[in-house]
Protein backbone atom coordinates (compact mmCIF):
# COMPACT_ATOMS: atom_id res chain seq x y z
CA UNK A 1 0.00 0.00 0.00
CA UNK A 2 1.54 3.34 -1.00
CA UNK A 3 -0.80 5.64 0.74
CA UNK A 4 0.74 5.24 4.19
CA UNK A 5 3.43 7.42 6.38
CA UNK A 6 5.92 4.52 6.87
CA UNK A 7 6.00 3.87 3.04
CA UNK A 8 6.63 7.78 2.03
CA UNK A 9 8.67 8.40 5.50
CA UNK A 10 7.32 12.83 4.93
CA UNK A 11 8.97 13.78 8.12
CA UNK A 12 8.41 16.98 9.00
CA UNK A 13 7.20 18.42 5.37
CA UNK A 14 3.58 19.19 4.69
CA UNK A 15 2.41 18.55 1.13
CA UNK A 16 -0.75 20.33 -0.84
CA UNK A 17 -2.44 18.56 -3.48
CA UNK A 18 -4.60 21.54 -5.50
CA UNK A 19 -7.04 20.87 -7.29
CA UNK A 20 -6.79 20.59 -11.58
CA UNK A 21 -7.90 23.79 -13.57
CA UNK A 22 -10.75 23.25 -15.97
CA UNK A 23 -9.97 24.26 -19.29
CA UNK A 24 -12.27 24.96 -21.88
CA UNK A 25 -13.28 23.09 -24.71
CA UNK A 26 -11.39 24.18 -27.76
CA UNK A 27 -9.90 22.70 -31.16
CA UNK A 28 -8.10 20.14 -30.09
CA UNK A 29 -10.21 18.79 -26.88
CA UNK A 30 -13.46 19.41 -28.76
CA UNK A 31 -12.64 17.28 -31.64
CA UNK A 32 -12.97 13.09 -31.70
CA UNK A 33 -10.54 11.14 -33.28
CA UNK A 34 -11.99 7.51 -33.72
CA UNK A 35 -14.39 7.93 -31.66
CA UNK A 36 -12.19 9.70 -29.00
CA UNK A 37 -11.56 13.38 -27.94
CA UNK A 38 -8.29 14.74 -29.38
CA UNK A 39 -7.20 14.95 -25.73
CA UNK A 40 -8.66 14.40 -22.47
CA UNK A 41 -8.37 17.96 -21.01
CA UNK A 42 -12.03 18.59 -20.67
CA UNK A 43 -14.16 19.43 -17.53
CA UNK A 44 -15.42 15.81 -16.71
CA UNK A 45 -12.08 14.17 -17.02
CA UNK A 46 -10.76 16.78 -14.91
CA UNK A 47 -13.79 16.47 -12.04
CA UNK A 48 -12.71 13.10 -12.11
CA UNK A 49 -8.38 13.93 -11.67
CA UNK A 50 -9.70 16.57 -8.65
CA UNK A 51 -12.21 13.45 -7.37
CA UNK A 52 -9.15 10.69 -7.24
CA UNK A 53 -6.88 13.57 -5.65
CA UNK A 54 -9.41 13.98 -2.58
CA UNK A 55 -9.93 10.61 -2.28
CA UNK A 56 -5.99 9.79 -2.55
CA UNK A 57 -5.60 12.56 0.68
CA UNK A 58 -8.59 10.78 2.37
CA UNK A 59 -7.13 7.33 2.32
CA UNK A 60 -3.42 8.93 3.30
CA UNK A 61 -5.04 9.99 6.57
CA UNK A 62 -2.51 12.14 7.48
CA UNK A 63 -1.94 15.67 8.74
CA UNK A 64 0.75 16.58 6.46
CA UNK A 65 -1.05 15.95 2.94
CA UNK A 66 -3.72 18.01 2.68
CA UNK A 67 -5.92 19.07 -0.31
CA UNK A 68 -6.76 22.49 -1.67
CA UNK A 69 -9.54 22.87 -3.87
CA UNK A 70 -9.41 26.18 -5.46
CA UNK A 71 -12.12 24.99 -7.90
CA UNK A 72 -14.46 27.65 -6.38
CA UNK A 73 -12.25 30.33 -7.50
CA UNK A 74 -11.35 28.99 -10.94
CA UNK A 75 -14.69 27.18 -12.23
CA UNK A 76 -16.93 30.07 -12.33
CA UNK A 77 -14.33 31.29 -15.44
CA UNK A 78 -12.81 28.12 -16.57
CA UNK A 79 -14.28 28.82 -20.25
CA UNK A 80 -12.69 32.34 -20.05
CA UNK A 81 -9.03 31.88 -20.31
CA UNK A 82 -7.64 34.26 -23.43
CA UNK A 83 -5.01 31.63 -24.72
CA UNK A 84 -7.14 28.52 -24.31
CA UNK A 85 -5.73 27.00 -21.85
CA UNK A 86 -4.74 28.71 -18.72
CA UNK A 87 -6.77 30.66 -16.04
CA UNK A 88 -6.69 34.50 -16.48
CA UNK A 89 -3.79 36.21 -14.31
CA UNK A 90 -6.43 38.20 -12.33
CA UNK A 91 -7.94 34.50 -10.82
CA UNK A 92 -4.84 33.35 -10.82
CA UNK A 93 -3.64 35.72 -8.25
CA UNK A 94 -6.48 35.40 -6.10
CA UNK A 95 -6.16 31.70 -5.89
CA UNK A 96 -2.12 32.21 -5.14
CA UNK A 97 -3.71 34.71 -2.05
CA UNK A 98 -5.62 31.83 -0.98
CA UNK A 99 -3.42 29.23 -1.48
CA UNK A 100 -1.14 31.08 0.31
CA UNK A 101 -3.56 32.02 3.23
CA UNK A 102 -4.15 28.21 3.62
CA UNK A 103 -0.65 27.23 3.48
CA UNK A 104 0.78 30.17 5.93
CA UNK A 105 -2.35 30.52 8.23
CA UNK A 106 -3.82 26.94 8.82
Amino acid sequence: NIVNEKTLDLGNVKFFLRSIHHNPIGDSSGACKDGRPGNWVQPTVTDGYNYLLKKLVRKMNSSRVQYLDTSFITYPVWDRAYDWCHIHPRISKVEALYIASKVLLD
